[in-house]
């Protein structure tokens, strides 16, 4: 990690705690995730939160935004998906 990620975003202080620092639902314990739905396709990624240590501020990002891309490969989730097809544009 380069010096800007252990860096808050709110005061700017060197003090993000480190560690395993995830988020989950109170119910299930399930990671909450950026879901990316488009041409019946669905893509998913675990958002990740970064805690500063000194004014408590919660930054969230994902670790890997080139998953939530749509590729040719990719199969709609439902049988049933009436999105226009997927074009070379949407990549």
């Amino acid at each position: 990690m380069s010096s800007a990620q252990y860096a808050c975003s709110k005061c700017g202080e060197q003090a993000i705690v480190q560690g395993e620092i995830g988020l989950r639902t109170s119910r299930d314990l399930e990671l909450i995730m950026v879901v990316r739905k488009d041409h019946g396709v669905e893509k998913k990624v675990p958002l990740q939160p970064r805690v500063c240590g000194k004014c408590g501020f919660v930054d969230l990002f994902v670790q890997s935004p080139e998953h939530l891309k749509i590729v040719a490969t990719d199969k709609p989730v439902g049988s049933n998906s009436k999105d226009r097809p997927i074009l070379e544009y949407d990549f």
